[in-house]
């Protein structure tokens, strides 16, 4: 397949990302005409008979989308250069699993009913202390080396999806409000939590982006990159902190949400060729639109309840999957 340049596939994918936007403010039970979109969106004095529909209610949800979708993109990207394996996806340092069981206990235990923003919060908690926990274990063997890193996070995260299995199993009567939650939605989405993302997600975002460079090389091996004068266990150690903390924050206002963080970077670098740098500023843009899409057909299939979005994704991310597997089975080297 011919590779696309990388600063070309950079602008289509930030007007790819610009008009998935623009078309899902559109969609929904109220249908919304795109002068009225684009009135609203470009005059701040706006107080039409949509402005509550698109700021108050999908704005909030779309760009949350958008900047979860991004983070586990990005994440995926840089987990599958560190550890040198294209099946790496964000989930893979058991981060998931950890605020999967923060979730479940603040449910369980009934904080959510006490307040809301205890689900995200202690989800979060569970993610950080996931994160420190694994790089402390891969740390104590032999170093911080991606194998030990990969290794330790598998084990971590078979260990605490026990326990959410466990939980979920002696209390009953909360099963299906956690199930829910473990299949991803944006249907709480809030301007708050799109904040708190701002502020962590996109500062992460730009200095994995930065330091994506580095990966090139580490890629290739441990000696090469210090030949270089890459300081293999800082960089190391950086990328799998900064990936964590925005998978961490992902799940904690979304729930897990599969495949986007494994398919993205795979059709990135397909398109675009091994140029990690070019794959991380890419797969920001390109896994927002991905993940915007997905909630926006979620939203649209409202039978009894609103449609999980983890679904979506899945039903998508697994075909297009296997069909990269089979079409691109050397692209990797």
């Amino acid at each position: 397949m011919k590779k696309i340049g990388g600063l070309k596939f950079i602008a289509f994918s930030i007007i790819f990302f610009i008009l998935v936007i623009i078309i899902s403010i559109g969609i929904g039970p109220v249908p919304i005409p795109l002068q009225e979109i684009i009135y609203e969106l470009f005059n701040p004095y706006a107080s039409g008979p949509y402005h509550i529909i698109i700021w108050e209610l999908r704005m909030p949800r779309i760009i949350l989308a958008s900047l979860v979708g991004a983070s586990l993109a990005v994440s995926g990207a840089v987990m599958q250069g560190i550890f040198r394996n294209p099946l790496s996806d964000p989930y893979v340092t058991g981060t998931a699993s950890g605020a999967a069981l923060g979730a479940t206990i603040s449910i369980i235990i009934g904080l959510v009913s006490i307040n809301i923003y205890f689900l995200p919060l202690l989800a979060f908690l569970g993610a950080s202390a996931t994160t420190i926990l694994v790089a402390i274990i891969a740390t104590y063997s032999t170093g911080p080396k991606s194998e030990n890193m990969l290794l330790a996070g598998l084990g971590i995260s078979i260990f605490f999806s026990a326990i959410v299995s466990y939980l979920m199993y002696m209390d009953g009567k909360d099963l299906q409000t956690v199930f829910y939650w473990l299949m991803g939605s944006f249907s709480g989405a809030q301007w708050n939590y799109v904040y708190i993302m701002m502020i962590f997600a996109i500062p992460s975002m730009i200095i994995l982006g930065i330091m994506g460079r580095d990966i090139d090389p580490m890629m290739i091996g441990e000696d090469h990159a210090y030949s270089l004068g890459i300081d293999v266990k800082k960089s190391r150690l950086i990328f799998f902190i900064l990936s964590s903390l925005i998978t961490g924050l992902s799940v904690a206002f979304s729930g897990i949400i599969g495949f986007v963080g494994l398919i993205i970077p795979h059709i990135v670098r397909i398109i675009t060729g091994p140029n990690n740098r070019i794959v991380i500023l890419s797969s920001i843009f390109i896994g927002g639109g991905y993940m915007v899409i997905a909630d926006t057909i979620a939203r649209s299939f409202y039978i009894i309840e609103e449609l999980p979005v983890g679904i979506i994704t899945s039903i998508i991310g697994v075909p297009v999957f296997l069909y990269l597997l089979m079409r691109e089975r050397d692209y990797w080297r």
